[in-house]
């Protein structure tokens, strides 16, 4: 089994790579980790982080590659299928440690991705809401 991310934020005043990576290591015998070296920003589990002197910024990352499609709202799907989408996107603006600016623009991004798929934004801004 390969695992593509794990992102570790820690104190250097607490502890150390080394540290870290020995404790991971013996969590079981048929896991390996490795650290890699920290770039200035990274994206991985689904975040794009910057560091910016001793703080990061944290944002959403979308790769080149996403189309924003979702299920279209005139579709013959049942309205339960139509809206996972919306409830992960929104889940994950609302519950990320994302600046303010960050959620402001992945809310845009929602709308925008809703409206292109056919949805009346009342619904959205309910799901939002619940």
């Amino acid at each position: 089994m390969y695992v593509d991310d794990i992102l570790i934020i820690f104190d250097q005043n607490k502890t150390n790579e080394n540290s870290i990576t020995n404790h991971m290591n013996n969590i079981h015998k048929y896991l390996e980790f490795k650290i890699t070296e920290e770039e200035i920003n990274i994206s991985c589990l689904n975040l794009s982080t910057h560091r910016h002197n001793n703080s990061l910024n944290l944002g959403i990352n979308r790769k080149p590659t996403q189309t924003d499609t979702t299920i279209h709202f005139t579709s013959k799907h049942p309205l339960q299928q139509k809206l996972p989408a919306y409830t992960f996107y929104i889940n994950m603006m609302i519950t990320l440690p994302i600046t303010e600016k960050a959620k402001q623009q992945e809310w845009n991004t929602i709308l925008t991705i809703a409206e292109n798929n056919g949805f009346p934004l009342h619904i959205i801004y309910n799901i939002k809401n619940l």
